[in-house]
């Protein structure tokens, strides 16, 4: 089919599609019950658009908490094993240091080796000792068990560590228990 030449009179007759915008831009008022529904409107898009925003917001915050509560999760995962093995830890210190003078020296040594291959497995977990003897009193890290009068240590310093405290990380997994100096009573 061939297309149809339109004459210049027909053209002129067709008529064009009114944009309501622009003639409501120009100068002519909208009808009056449509000005408050289009405010109703555009107040519920912005309410909308709030609560949209706030979703997002949450969710957001929601997924940067939960990453960290993983990662919290995976960093202290041992810690209730490592609680446990403290002790064993101790005792096994203990035994070293009262260990009877007729021991073979070989198989000490060996048992030396033993104690820091653990030290290390536990260092290889994230525990570290709390340092205390000769450091001030930190109640967040160490728990005082004695006092010892002296007049040769400042106050509040420690002079003997009598239980060694462990950190996992960044968290006090055992507080060291401690002798800590003050200065002599006066005698009235």
């Amino acid at each position: 089919m061939a297309a149809r030449e339109r004459h210049p009179d027909e053209a002129s007759q067709q008529q064009e599609p009114v944009d309501q915008r622009a003639s409501f831009a120009a100068g002519s008022a909208p009808e009056p019950e449509a000005e408050p529904v289009a405010q109703a409107g555009r107040e519920e898009a912005q309410a909308t658009l709030a609560r949209y925003l706030r979703l997002a917001a949450d969710f957001e915050n929601y997924k940067r908490r939960t990453r960290q509560e993983l990662a919290d999760r995976a960093q202290y995962a041992n810690e209730e094993l490592l609680r446990r093995l403290l002790p064993i830890l101790d005792n096994f210190r203990r035994a070293l240091d009262h260990t009877p003078a007729d021991l073979d020296p070989g198989w000490l040594e060996g048992i030396k080796l033993v104690a820091r291959q653990f030290e290390a497995t536990l260092a290889a977990q994230g525990l570290t000792p709390i340092p205390a003897l000769g450091e001030k009193f930190d109640p967040t890290q160490h728990e005082a068990i004695a006092r010892h009068e002296t007049e040769e240590e400042e106050e509040g310093t420690i002079v003997e560590e009598m239980q060694p405290g462990y950190r996992l990380h960044d968290r006090v997994l055992r507080p060291t228990l401690v002798k800590v100096a003050q200065p002599p009573a006066l005698n009235s």
